[in-house]
């Protein structure tokens, strides 16, 4: 089993949120939409972490598909840690994989494990366009 330590040494970019009682549904766990929001926010900080100001310029990242497993659900109270990281092997010309995982404090485990693809985006000329050579080094320095 993956301890939160051995996940920050795999995941640099992370960041806890704290579930709210207004996070969890009827089924009294916390909502699916939840969990895309989480993965979101968490995105959001790995491209500040990588110093790709996200929203500061006409180019961006959008996201073109996701995946997500939930192994174990979570409930309130409970804080969460997610972690980010590219998958280096998937950066092309004007898209990337990254991974995503959340590791809950009350169950000592990971609970969701998920992929997104970005893709970098003009958002002046409402279109993909390649990477920038500084923002893939940044991302390659990053991960290390």
């Amino acid at each position: 089993m993956q301890t939160l330590i051995d996940l920050s040494h795999q995941y640099k970019s992370n960041m806890q949120i704290v579930v709210a009682w207004g996070d969890m549904d009827a089924a009294q766990h916390v909502n699916n939409i939840m969990y895309l929001r989480y993965l979101e926010s968490a995105r959001i900080q790995y491209m500040e972490d990588i110093q790709f100001g996200f929203g500061q310029n006409e180019v961006g990242i959008i996201l073109a598909e996701v995946n997500v497993k939930y192994k174990i659900p979570v409930t309130f109270p409970d804080t969460l840690w997610v972690g980010t990281k590219t998958i280096i092997e998937s950066i092309e010309e004007s898209s990337l994989w990254t991974e995503q995982v959340i590791f809950s404090q009350v169950h000592q485990k990971i609970t969701t494990i998920s992929t997104a693809r970005l893709v970098c985006y003009n958002y002046a000329q409402l279109k993909k366009i390649v990477w920038p050579d500084d923002v893939k080094r940044q991302i390659l320095e990053f991960e290390g």
